[in-house]
C-alpha cells in the first residue's frame, strides 16, 4: 500500500490481510470530510468509480460514493420500504465501556416499533420488543450466545421475510422475531442509538 499526502509519498506499507476482504473504510478524531474518490488504474484518468450500494437517505449522514459518515443517535430513512426479501445491513463498533445500545425499525407515520433490538452489555442479554398502540410487549431474550463485547467491530443483517425478521451478527445465525407489526410496507425508518460508533448503513 503506498500512502501520498499533498501529491508527495509519504509510505509504503505491507498488507497484512487479504485485499478482498477490505469492505470499510473508516475515518476518526477532529477531521472535517471534503470528498472521497476511489480511483482505479482501469479508469481513464482520475475518475471515481462508486461502491455500488443501495443508498439509504438519512437526517444527519452525508453519503459519498458508496461512504456513510454518520454519528449517533443514527436516523435513516429507507428509500423503499420494507417488504419480504428485504435486507438491512448495519456495520459499527462496539464502544470501549458500553451499556447497550439499540437498533429500531419502525413507520415514519406513528410512534409503532416494529422492532426493538437492545443488547445489553452488562448483564450480556439480547432483548427484542415491539412498541405498539403506546404500550411495549413481552421482552423476548432467549439466545444461544451473547455476540456483542467492548470495543468489537460488528457487522449485523437483517433480513425481513414475510413471517419474520432473522437476525445475523457478523455471519452467524443469532435470533429470529416474529413479526408483530404486520403492516410491513409502512416500515421505512432506521434508529440506532446507545453505546456504538456506526460505519455503514445498508439496505437491499
Amino acid at each position: 500500500l503506498q500512502v501520498t499526502v499533498n501529491k508527495k509519498h509519504l509510505l509504503l506499507y505491507n498488507h497484512r490481510i487479504s485485499l478482498e476482504k477490505i469492505d470499510t473504510l473508516g475515518i476518526y478524531g477532529k477531521v472535517q470530510i471534503k470528498t472521497i474518490e476511489f480511483v482505479s488504474k482501469s479508469l481513464q484518468g482520475s475518475q471515481p468509480s462508486s461502491l455500488g450500494v443501495t443508498k439509504i437517505s438519512t437526517e444527519n449522514s452525508r453519503f459519498l460514493l458508496g461512504v456513510y459518515f454518520q454519528g449517533v443517535p443514527y436516523i435513516g430513512k429507507l428509500d423503499t420500504a420494507l417488504r419480504p426479501g428485504c435486507t438491512i445491513a448495519i456495520k459499527g463498533e462496539v464502544n470501549k465501556n458500553p451499556k447497550s445500545f439499540a437498533l429500531n425499525l419502525r413507520p415514519s407515520d406513528s410512534k409503532d416499533i416494529a422492532l426493538h433490538l437492545n443488547p445489553r452489555m452488562k448483564n450480556k442479554v439480547f432483548v427484542r420488543n415491539s412498541y405498539l398502540h403506546d404500550s411495549w410487549g413481552e421482552e423476548e431474550k432467549e439466545v444461544a450466545n451473547f455476540p456483542f463485547s467492548p470495543g468489537m467491530y460488528f457487522e449485523l443483517i437483517i433480513f425481513c421475510d414475510a413471517y419474520q425478521f432473522k437476525v445475523a451478527v457478523n455471519g452467524v445465525h443469532t435470533l429470529e422475531y416474529k413479526h408483530r407489526f404486520k403492516q410491513l410496507e409502512k416500515i421505512n425508518i432506521v434508529e440506532v442509538t446507545g453505546d456504538v460508533h456506526l460505519l455503514d448503513v445498508r439496505s437491499w
